[in-house]
């Protein structure tokens, strides 16, 4: 895909992946330290709030083209974790320190793959397409993340089952060969979108590839373009360390979707806003037709009407 610019944004994304699962002293003394009754509860509440999030984001059934393989997979794979946190439910902690540092990073873990999944699901398709390449590594990250915490699971203080041990082993499996996987990209894609930001090739403005990038990000109509509009204002406000080159290419591969629906070009990044005023913007029936002015009495006009 074409190399963005991005070196700031990257380092901050990975600085937030990191955060998602540091090591055990990441987890504060007081977190553990809860007497044996309440126990229970903290672990039924991180359990609870575990599986639902996966079965949340089971039900999200589209995201962008560009991602769309790799969030299905994503999926899949936590949707592999219900049985055991089904479990671990099931069983008291007989040492609670250990399984609460687990649960804790594995939660983690699974909120990092939230914000990942919803990213796709809902952002810019054009930001995405630009920058698929950092977006595959955070799911990479995610990968190694996820197998980090299960390969420390304390299976004998859970008391999981043989069966379900063997599953959490078959997905480490998986997680190990998916974060060296480097899937086959969209060449096509690619080499339009890297001909549409090209300053010198003459087919920059070519139509035929202008429908074809609409048609792969799916941005052939008003309402995608008006969709996108909005996903891409709120990636700038959320993503302060976007490159000045990076929000042009966005800008201008935009308004050529624009221009093929026969909407006049905009920088949507800049658009005037409308300030709320308290103040009544008052009719021009109630002003003085001579001097524009509010109307305290009655005004005779040429025309013999009287104003009010």
């Amino acid at each position: 895909m074409v190399v963005m610019d991005l070196d700031e944004e990257a380092t901050r994304e990975g600085e937030n992946i990191e955060e998602v699962v540091n090591a055990e002293e990441s987890i504060d003394d007081e977190a553990v330290d809860i007497h044996d009754e309440e126990v229970g509860d903290v672990k039924d509440d991180l359990v609870g709030e575990i599986l639902t999030t996966i079965e949340f984001l089971d039900q999200i059934s589209d995201y962008r083209r560009t991602q769309q393989k790799e969030c299905f997979n994503l999926v899949r794979r936590l949707k592999i974790l219900i049985p055991f946190m089904d479990e671990i439910r099931s069983f008291e902690f007989p040492s609670p320190e250990s399984c609460m540092h687990f649960l804790n990073r594995l939660r983690k873990v699974i909120l990092a793959a939230r914000k990942l999944l919803e990213t796709c699901n809902n952002g810019s398709k054009i930001f995405l397409a630009l920058d698929s390449e950092l977006i595959m590594t955070r799911f990479h990250s995610i990968y190694e993340k996820l197998n980090r915490v299960l390969v420390k699971t304390p299976f004998d203080e859970l008391g999981i089952s043989d069966e379900v041990k063997d599953e959490v082993g078959s997905l480490c499996k998986q997680l190990k060969k998916a974060r060296r996987r480097t899937d086959t990209q969209d060449i096509e894609l690619a080499v339009d979108m890297m001909v549409m930001f090209s300053k010198t090739d003459p087919r920059n403005a070519d139509s035929a590839i202008i429908e074809r990038l609409a048609k792969k990000l799916e941005l052939q109509t008003m309402e995608d373009l008006k969709t996108e509009t909005i996903a891409i204002k709120t990636l700038v406000q959320e993503k302060g360390g976007l490159s000045i080159e990076t929000k042009q290419h966005i800008i201008e591969l935009l308004n050529k979707f624009k221009k093929l629906q026969g909407v006049e070009a905009t920088d949507v990044l800049y658009e005037p806003v409308i300030n709320k005023s308290t103040s009544l913007i008052l009719p021009h029936e109630f002003l003085c037709p001579i001097t524009l002015e509010i109307m305290q009495d009655p005004v005779i006009i040429a025309t013999g009407q009287v104003k009010f």
